[in-house]
């Protein structure tokens, strides 16, 4: 029934193609008048039904002849709608384009020049290598019309033709045409042969600029609109002129651009001025305050997204002459109605312009900000004075009293935005700080501990733990309220700072330090925090000594300026002018790259490492401590065999189960290549046999099952892998091949080779990226 309905619709279109073209062969080309007043032929209404049929789907490549001599009419409504369906149909009807020739050829003679560049424009348009000396022959004549119209659309079918065929354009003597056309005395015809002698060279940098194009373009540049200069002027930037003199004379003839009205004007101008300064020391200094002044005047605009564009640029100059905008900071404070874009970019400016002697008013300026309404712009301006201290040491001091002026306001954000902040001024000047820091007791109820204030935090709280006697109260309530904070980062630095405290106060940390261990090895807790507390447990209980030299508190200070401490971003002349500026990205990537879910991953690990508590050797226990319980007392064995429906009463029976995800976002290489075989293999290989195994959906499904040795432990696992996402599902259910009752101490053993077998697991799914080539 559905062949027979499809069947139906397919010929009740095929009619309505068929019908189109009787009534295009039957309809007269007399002129007419329709119901609204206007003048077409007979056939204008069915050509358009023909669009109106093909922009619906259906094949209306049969009427191709029919339309081909509809085109040949006066009436250009007409023949606009006819060009249009050629130029869509042609590489369908290949062979029954050469019909079309001839109408081309002598519209290209006729005394109209809408009616010569439409039909260039539709002939260019048609992606047939065949008629590509019809296309040469007549943008060769199109290249001289008289008619300015004409000769720009020319130029842009030249871009057409060299997409199409680059080897017929560059063989052909087009080329040397179009260099010649730079000379048409029509500015915006001189425009579109600059775009197409760029796109022609792109692969050489752009079109060739010699000392006469140059001259002679600069000699004309007034004569073309603003968007036009813009392009000129961005094409003279590759001219390298042959003396210093001919550098002066272009300035003096650039000069007056800087005070265009149109900001891109203005943009390109002064990447002029830059690039002919380079390799002149004496004249660069001068050039930057000349190009000042502009740059300041585009601040004052009232476009924001302007004003935005102006500050990107800005911290280019600002890395090229660090002196530029340092007596002019005032210009970059806020501005009433301003959008929160702007002012967080402003902010970025006045970290590097403070000096000795503005730095305070521009921190009392920025600490005005932080009890605003918009949050962002409170923690973006508490980061800006952080940076500000950093940089410039004999105003530490007043701006920690800024932050303690602004912790008694008690507002949520700003107190964990600067709790963030004194983790890294404990850093720089831990004497400084540390008196500081007696207020955590008081204010620690009002800090964001999901966000990133919820480490720094720990962290802080630990450095001082010893000297404020409500410390080990403050962790305790944390570990009983432990379900109120997931995050992974926030329960690794809770472990590290609990056992840090226990080294300094042990009487009266270790219940809490017990109950918090008890906590972070249940099955349900991810892998990373079950791992770290295991490891913290058996150094304390093997080796008390390493615990505290690992964690022995040290108190130095990091010099930190500007250029090293903080990231800044890869700005260079060369992308100035250019969106690609404003994206912080080349121009040669792609602008999005990252598609949805697949988001960077934060380094858990990074709270770790931090200056107050140096554990450089974490990473390196823990690896050692995995190897060495894998190999001593996890075995599996080679020759471990059953069936089926053993399994599956396995499966069904034992009591022991895991569930857990394994994410493989940190490899950087395509696990999309990967097969069954490949990743089966991996599996026998280390002594995980397999039941069985296929796809399902986008995962790919194995049953695995393996024994330890010297306990007889049975282990089944369902393992999902999505290699798309570059995820692993894994379901785990471990038990004693003779099922029944399990005593106290088989519980033990099942929980114990449980985490080795996960961790054992997870290292060869982790591994398989090391099969993709």
């Amino acid at each position: 029934m559905s062949s027979g309905r499809v069947s139906f619709l397919d010929q009740l279109q095929n009619r309505e193609v068929t019908e189109l073209g009787l009534r295009l062969k039957e309809a007269s080309e007399n002129v007419t008048i329709n119901h609204t007043g206007i003048q077409q032929t007979a056939k204008r209404p069915i050509i358009k039904k023909v669009l109106e049929t093909m922009t619906a789907g259906i094949d209306v490549s049969s009427l191709f002849g029919d339309v081909i001599k509809a085109a040949s009419t006066k009436d250009l409504v007409q023949k606009k709608l006819a060009y249009m369906y050629i130029s869509t149909q042609a590489e369908q009807n290949a062979d029954l384009v050469i019909l079309a020739i001839n109408t081309f050829q002598n519209d290209l003679q006729d005394e109209n020049p809408f009616v010569r560049g439409l039909a260039l424009r539709t002939l260019c348009s048609m992606r047939l290598i065949d008629y590509v000396p019809y296309m040469l022959e007549s943008l060769s004549h199109a290249l001289i019309d008289s008619s300015a119209y004409v000769r720009k659309t020319a130029l842009i079918s030249c871009i057409k033709l060299f997409n199409l065929s680059p080897k017929h354009v560059l063989d052909a003597p087009l080329v040397d045409q179009l260099y010649n056309t730079l000379r048409d005395r029509d500015p915006e015809v001189v425009a579109n042969c600059i775009v197409a002698l760029n796109r022609i060279f792109l692969s050489e940098g752009g079109m060739t600029v010699d000392t006469n194009i140059a001259h002679y373009l600069l000699q004309r540049l007034h004569e073309f609109n603003e968007w036009h200069q813009c392009l000129v002027l961005d094409t003279l930037i590759r001219y390298k002129p042959s003396s210093e003199d001919e550098i002066f004379d272009i300035m003096n003839l650039l000069d007056d651009r800087l005070k265009h009205h149109n900001s891109g004007v203005q943009l390109t101008t002064v990447k002029i001025f830059i690039k002919l300064a380079e390799g002149i020391y004496d004249i660069q200094e001068d050039v930057y305050k000349r190009i000042k002044s502009p740059m300041l005047t585009l601040l004052t605009l009232t476009s924001p997204e302007i004003v935005y564009s102006c500050l990107e640029h800005i911290i280019v100059l600002m890395n090229q002459s660090h002196q530029l905008f340092r007596e002019d900071y005032k210009y970059f404070y806020r501005r009433i109605k301003e959008p929160s874009f702007v002012t967080l970019k402003k902010l970025e400016v006045l970290e590097g312009i403070a000096t000795k002697i503005s730095s305070k008013e521009i921190i009392n300026e920025i600490s005005g900000y932080i009890t605003g309404t918009d949050k962002v712009i409170a923690q973006k301006s508490i980061e800006s004075i952080a940076k500000i201290s950093f940089r410039i040491e004999n105003v530490l001091s007043y701006s920690l009293e800024v932050f303690m002026k602004l912790l008694e306001t008690g507002i949520d954000i700003i107190i964990s935005s600067i709790i963030t902040a004194l983790e890294e001024f404990m850093n720089e000047s831990p004497e400084k700080v540390g008196s500081l820091l007696s207020v955590l007791p008081s204010v620690w109820t009002s800090i964001d501990l999901s966000s990133q204030a919820g480490p720094a935090f720990l962290n802080l709280l630990t450095t001082v733990g010893y000297e404020i006697s409500e410390a080990p109260y403050i962790l305790e309530s944390l570990i009983d309220d432990l379900e109120s904070y997931p995050a992974t980062s926030f329960r690794l630095q809770l472990l590290n700072s609990t056992v840090t405290l226990f080294l300094h106060r042990p009487a009266e940390c270790r219940g809490m330090l017990a109950k918090l261990f008890k906590y972070s090895m249940e099955p349900y807790e991810s892998l990373d925090i079950r791992e770290r507390a295991l490891f913290l447990y058996r150094l304390l209980q093997k080796d008390i000594k390493k615990a505290q030299e690992i964690f022995k508190h040290q108190r130095y200070a990091s010099k930190k300026n500007g250029n090293n401490n903080f990231k800044t971003r890869d700005k260079h002349l060369t992308k100035f002018n250019t969106i690609s500026l404003l994206y912080g990205k080349h121009s040669e990537q792609t602008l999005f790259e990252q598609t949805p879910g697949n988001f960077s991953k934060r380094n858990d690990d990074q709270f770790f490492s931090s200056p107050t508590h140096h554990i450089s050797e974490f990473d390196e226990l823990i690896s050692l401590q995995s190897q060495n319980v894998v190999k001593d007392e996890f075995t599996l064995s080679s020759t471990v065999s059953i069936e089926a429906k053993k399994f599956k009463a396995c499966w069904e029976n034992f009591t022991e189960s895991h569930e857990f995800e394994i994410s493989l976002l940190d490899s950087s290489a395509s696990l999309i290549s990967l097969t069954l075989d490949d990743i089966e293999s991996v599996f026998e290989e280390n002594m995980m046999m397999i039941m069985a195994s296929g796809s399902s959906g986008d995962y790919l499904k194995f049953f695995l099952y393996a024994q330890e040795i010297n306990s007889n432990i049975l282990m089944l696992c369902e393992l999902k892998l999505n290699l798309n996402l570059k995820l692993a599902k894994i379901n785990l259910r471990i038990g004693y091949e003779a099922y029944g009752i399990i005593h106290e101490d088989q519980k033990m053993n099942l929980s114990k080779y449980s985490e080795y077998f996960i961790q054992y697991l997870t290292r060869y799914v982790k591994e398989l990226s090391n099969l993709v080539k």
